[in-house]
């Protein structure tokens, strides 16, 4: 203890210092030390489940993406579909419609042709007429000068055929 002494170390006053020191320490250990831990502790727990949560959100995320990029090429998939067959329906639409539009063209150049045959029969008829009118009347002037009566009927009927 005399060591002690030297350095001026007094053992009573370290006794009451060590005995402080405890004291404290308990005190302090008690009432900030404890609560303190509690705190965090809870936020520990806090922040371990909120990394969980964000694991479990970014899993789910990826699965919604996945999902969905599925779903996209299961609709690009459906759209191509579709286009392929109104592509094909309207194909099929223009190939009737253009068949039809040459059965009615056949049709109306037909139809055409038929009332253009039809008129000009009727007159051919109408200029056979007229030209037998004609070749009697002229017929009738010269041969009455000339021929008799019997022979220009012959002539006429002649004429007439011959026309027809």
């Amino acid at each position: 203890m005399e060591i002690l002494k030297e350095f001026g170390i007094k053992p009573e006053l370290l006794l009451a210092q060590i005995i402080n020191f405890l004291i404290l320490l308990f005190i302090l250990r008690k009432f900030l030390y404890a609560p303190i831990l509690r705190v965090l502790k809870k936020r520990k727990d806090i922040i371990e489940k909120s990394l969980k949560d964000a694991q479990e959100i970014e899993s789910r995320l990826n699965q919604i993406s996945l999902e969905r990029e599925e779903k996209l090429k299961q609709a690009g998939l459906e759209a191509a579909v579709i286009l392929d067959i109104a592509t094909k329906n309207s194909q099929q639409i223009i190939k009737v419609a253009h068949e039809k539009a040459q059965k009615d063209a056949a049709r109306l150049a037909e139809k055409t042709q038929r009332a253009l045959e039809t008129e000009r029969e009727k007159m051919f008829g109408e200029l056979r007429a007229k030209v037998s009118q004609l070749v009697i009347m002229s017929f009738e002037k010269v041969a009455s000068k000339i021929i008799t009566e019997k022979d220009q009927k012959e002539l006429i009927e002649r004429s007439v055929k011959e026309l027809n």
